[in-house]
C-alpha cells in the first residue's frame, strides 16, 4: 500500500479556507514559465473533478526543478491563495508520482473536505 498525505481533491478547493496548507495531486497539463516573471513556474494540474493553478516561486523551482519540468503525475503541497474568483497553490514542496500512472485505479490518493 502506498503511504502518501491524503490529496484534496480540486473540486474541494472551494470550500477550503484560504491560507491552508494542503496536498493536491494530478496531472500536469500546462507548464508555463514566461521570461517576465522572473523565474516562477506556473503549472495546471488536473483531477478527476477539475483543474487547479500552482504557482511555483523561483526558490521552489530551483529546489524542485526536475521534478517540475519532467513529472507527468504530481504531487503538491502548498498554501492556497483565494482572492476575489481567483484560486491558486502556492507551492512549497513537489513530488513526482508519475510511476503511479499504471497503477491509478488501485490507488485513492483523494480525500474530501
Amino acid at each position: 500500500m502506498y503511504k502518501f498525505p491524503p490529496a484534496t481533491l480540486i473540486k474541494d478547493l472551494k470550500n477550503a479556507p484560504s491560507k491552508s496548507n494542503l496536498w493536491i495531486a494530478g496531472l500536469v497539463i500546462v507548464r508555463q514559465r514566461p521570461r517576465t516573471a522572473n523565474g516562477t513556474l506556473f503549472i495546471t494540474l488536473e483531477d478527476e473533478t477539475g483543474t487547479a493553478n500552482i504557482i511555483c516561486w523561483k526558490n521552489v523551482f530551483q529546489k524542485y526543478k526536475n521534478t517540475a519540468i519532467f513529472s507527468q503525475l504530481l504531487l503538491v503541497n502548498g498554501i492556497l491563495q483565494k482572492e476575489e474568483s481567483v484560486t491558486n497553490i502556492i507551492a512549497i514542496k513537489l513530488e513526482d508520482i508519475s510511476y503511479l500512472l499504471d497503477e491509478i485505479e488501485k490507488i485513492n490518493l483523494f480525500k474530501s473536505l
